[in-house]
This record gives structure tokens, C-alpha cells and sequence, in this order.
């Protein structure tokens, strides 16, 4: 039965197709698998909660689940939308890395008040001081090693 031969007391519900933010066609299993994925970050529950189902003669049903989450996962259209949707969260509501090395430096200088309008103590100062050394350390150590090139010798016996 068409849309159109419907009588008017029935929605014209999940008539259309689910469509990607770039406009790729979504079943409505693939839609909840990539919702379900950045929920949990877990293909074989995501999928198992989307609805797809595995052959009953399955011994394994949850290797059987993680197969159909990975192959779920290696489809262009599938892993596009997901970093978009996770994109949209991230825009919104997580600190970026600029973000907080400002506000563990604000907390180090003595800039950020605490709930009753006092400077944070010098335990919170230092632990600040600290969190922020190691996480630019950190940076300068990934800026190093993918700056690094590889080099062979070869040595020659005359």
C-alpha cells in the first residue's frame, strides 16, 4: 500500500527514508546502530540493540553480534555519520584541549574562585601546576615522535 493510499487517520510515519547529514539513505536499523555506537562505544551492543539478529545455530552469538557491528562500522557512510553525530555532541557540550590547558592555568595563577569566593589552595594550585605539565609534555612528546624520521644504517664489511 502506498503513502498516498493510506486513509488520513494513519501517519504517514517512516514512510521516508532515513537520511545521513550528507543526505546518504539510512535503514532505520543502521540509524539506531550509529546512535547506539556513540552511546556505547561497543559494536557488538550496538548492533545487538539496533535489532539485527544472528542465525539461532550460532554458538556465539555475541562474536556472531561483534561481525555485524564491524562490518556495520566499515562502511564509509556509517563511520561519516558517526564522526558527524559525534562532532554535533563534542561542538556543544566537551571542553576542547585549548579549554581546559586554560583553565588548569587559571586554576595555577590563582585566577578561579572556588563556591564560596576563596582563591583555590596551594594543594590545588600545585595539583593544577602538575596536570598541566604533564599534559604539555605530553604534547611536546607527540609533536617530537611524529616529527621523527627513521633512519638505516648499513654497514658494509670491506
Amino acid at each position: 500500500m502506498r503513502a498516498s493510499e493510506l486513509p488520513d487517520i494513519v501517519p504517514d510515519v517512516g514512510l521516508e527514508p532515513l537520511r545521513t547529514h550528507n543526505g546518504q539513505a539510512l535503514s532505520p536499523k543502521e540509524d539506531r546502530f550509529v546512535s547506539l555506537y556513540i552511546k556505547y562505544a561497543d559494536p557488538a551492543k550496538a548492533a545487538k540493540e539496533a535489532g539485527y539478529s544472528v542465525r539461532d545455530t550460532i554458538k556465539n552469538k555475541e562474536a556472531a553480534w561483534l561481525t555485524r557491528g564491524r562490518n556495520l562500522l566499515q562502511k564509509d557512510y556509517i563511520q561519516n555519520e558517526i564522526a558527524w553525530r559525534n562532532e554535533q555532541i563534542r561542538g556543544k557540550d566537551i571542553a576542547d584541549a585549548k579549554e581546559v590547558l586554560s583553565y588548569l592555568t587559571a586554576v595555577m595563577r590563582g585566577d578561579i574562585k572556588d563556591q564560596f569566593n576563596l582563591e583555590a589552595s596551594i594543594s590545588d594550585r600545585t595539583a593544577a601546576a602538575k596536570e598541566l605539565n604533564r599534559r604539555l609534555r605530553e604534547m611536546e612528546i607527540g609533536t617530537d615522535v611524529a616529527n621523527k624520521q627513521e633512519v638505516r644504517l648499513i654497514l658494509e664489511r670491506g
